[in-house]
């Protein structure tokens, strides 16, 4: 039942980014996936969590919907944290 309900906020979350777009951008929401994915990606070492994907994400400098795309790897971030807290 949690997996139903974490795939809901996903989904929401990533439609709700898509609809705040400034410019129409093919495969945006592929695009979006990828970066909340790349920004819930971490490194465990010893029990220390390192946010790696969200380092890289904050690299990156896409030129079209920059804003939709860096709170897409803030959603993945919030995310994997949540995802710690109830572990």
């Amino acid at each position: 039942m949690y997996f139903l309900f974490w795939t809901l906020v996903l989904v929401v979350g990533i439609y709700f980014l898509f609809q705040n777009r400034d410019h129409q951008e093919e495969w945006l929401v592929l695009k979006l996936l990828g970066y909340y994915i790349l920004g819930s990606f971490y490194l465990n070492l010893n029990g220390l969590v390192l946010p790696l994907g969200f380092a890289v994400s904050l690299f990156l400098k896409p030129r079209e919907n920059r804003g939709v795309k860096r709170g897409a790897a803030v959603f993945g971030l919030v995310m994997m944290i949540i995802g710690l807290i109830l572990r």
